[in-house]
């Protein structure tokens, strides 16, 4: 677990020291913001580990690097 901002988040994934990717999407369109993944050099594989459905509509999704 790691605590911090985007730019903070960004940097652990660009340097590869991120074990696993547990992401809560929200049913919500921003049309802004700082994208986690947009900074990478070449893609991640990503493994789908799990899926959880929320009752308000969010998804938790749980990935590891592949």
């Amino acid at each position: 677990m790691a605590h911090g901002g985007a730019g903070f988040a960004r940097s652990l994934v660009r340097l590869g020291l991120v074990d696993e990717y547990r992401l809560l999407i929200h049913p919500v369109a921003l049309g802004s913001g700082l994208g986690l993944f947009s900074s990478l050099a070449r893609p991640i594989d990503l493994k789908p580990i799990s899926t959880i459905a929320f009752p308000g509509g969010a998804i938790a999704k749980i990935y590891r690097p592949g």
